[in-house]
């Protein structure tokens, strides 16, 4: 009789397990797409996303996204660049993502998915983490290494523009060197970008340089003949500078080509 309810029990949890077996395989990713990006959240979800984290898109394109400090900074692979997003409400309570020139990047649904909004993907794309990643922090930086900086942003931009074009800070704040240092970076970024646009040099001929100036808002502007940066070194080392977008959109929307002749 005993063996009877041995075999009785054994037999039940043989069972069980099969029937956990069968729940755990259905519901396990169902394609491959499932299985490296995660299922859809159920309504009413929103799974934590880490304060800091590695991303990567369905079509491959990747990037760090860093909320450690308390604002959203994002550095895409590949490029140096670190860009402030600010983070406005949008429809159906998704969280939208937007650079400084007031594009959305980034789109957080409320059920927890993560969007990409590209040149290439307008509509978006859809990405996920992918692994660990580190909080951005500043370079080490100091007055004669800022020097070197705005010396070797003048060389970039002369070489890509075929003349002498300077970068001047003529007024740095002690301390905050790695603001001006990234901001002559993207600076040359943005110009090394126009230069490289049909009849970019014509574009450039009317600027003969850049200065940096502490003020409020960050921003760009051009004043006889001179790119002038105004950076805000309260938002601290990324927040306070303008993006290499909003650069290049002045010089192309200030100069553009038909009508660089009569300026």
């Amino acid at each position: 009789m005993a063996h009877s309810w041995v075999r009785i029990l054994s037999a039940f949890l043989l069972l069980l397990c099969a029937a956990e077996a069968g729940h755990a395989f259905a519901e396990g990713p169902r394609s491959l797409k499932e299985a490296m990006f995660g299922k859809k959240s159920d309504p009413g979800q929103t799974p934590e996303r880490p304060p800091v984290a590695h991303f990567r898109s369905e079509d491959g394109e990747s990037f760090v996204m860093d909320e450690t400090s308390g604002h959203t900074l994002v550095r895409f692979d590949g490029d140096d660049e670190v860009w402030l997003l600010t983070p406005t409400q949008g429809p159906k309570g998704d969280i939208i993502y937007k650079n400084d020139v007031g594009e959305p990047v980034l789109k957080a649904t409320r059920w927890g998915g993560m969007i990409l909004f590209s040149d290439d993907r307008p509509t978006g794309d859809p990405v996920a983490v992918s692994g660990r990643a580190e909080a951005f922090q500043p370079g080490r930086m100091s007055p004669s290494l800022l020097f070197q900086s705005l010396v070797h942003a003048s060389r970039r931009v002369s070489l890509a523009i075929g003349r002498n074009f300077g970068f001047d800070a003529p007024d740095v704040t002690p301390g905050t060197d790695y603001l001006y240092a990234d901001a002559a970076d993207v600076t040359a970024d943005a110009l090394i970008r126009v230069s490289a646009q049909s009849r970019g040099k014509q574009i450039l001929a009317p600027i003969q340089s850049v200065q940096f100036i502490e003020g409020r808002p960050p921003s760009a502007s051009i004043q006889n003949g001179v790119l002038v940066l105004k950076l805000d070194i309260s938002r601290g080392y990324w927040g306070g500078r303008p993006s290499s977008k909003r650069i290049f959109n002045l010089i192309v929307t200030t100069y553009p080509v038909g009508n660089t002749a009569r300026r």
